[in-house]
């Protein structure tokens, strides 16, 4: 083919690192929807889609059942074995002020259907997160890939009768 090693790099990065986002909103709003249609089958008080009229409030649905409250930033994927979010900085800021902010993980089948649920504890994303290096520059957004085993594997912040209605992240207990 005639190139050399940087030639073959540049070539798998163009390739592999080409992301589609129209496939990654579809895949959102898709996760989105189907725990919202979840939340509202369950007695909750107060379930609101916020993301469908404001990007502002840094998460995406609003609960409220008895006294259990949670913020929710939904993460959805369609892949099996890794799970990659992306947050941005006002999500994250969000995260530090808000007791209730919950980063959900969702895993889709093909046809967008909810098949596994979990969170994504909150130390973990603080360490996890890029560091601001200067005055000069700050991060935006970033990409989080969260290991298997670090996402816990109900949402238990939603109370145990919703906890229970959503499919586990993992069947089988993690590997220590």
């Amino acid at each position: 083919m005639g190139l050399d090693a940087n030639g073959v790099f540049e070539q798998l990065v163009a390739s592999w690192g080409k992301v589609d986002t129209a496939i990654r909103e579809r895949v959102g709003a898709a996760g989105e929807a189907a725990l919202v249609s979840v939340l509202r089958e369950s007695s909750a008080d107060r379930v609101d889609h916020v993301s469908t009229w404001s990007d502002g409030f840094g998460y995406d649905i609003a609960f409220e059942q008895a006294a259990t409250v949670a913020h929710l930033e939904v993460k959805s994927t369609t892949r099996s074995g890794r799970f990659a979010a992306y947050l941005s900085r006002h999500e994250y800021e969000v995260m530090l002020r808000d007791q209730q902010w919950v980063l959900v993980a969702l895993r889709l089948s093909s046809e967008h259907e909810i098949v596994a649920a979990g969170s994504v504890p909150r130390d973990w994303i603080a360490t996890n997160v890029p560091r601001d290096g200067g005055t000069s520059g700050s991060w935006v957004s970033c990409k989080l890939e969260v290991p298997e085993e670090i996402i816990e594997n109900k949402l238990t912040q939603l109370g145990a009768d919703v906890a229970n209605r959503l499919p586990a992240w993992r069947t089988e207990p993690p590997q220590k």
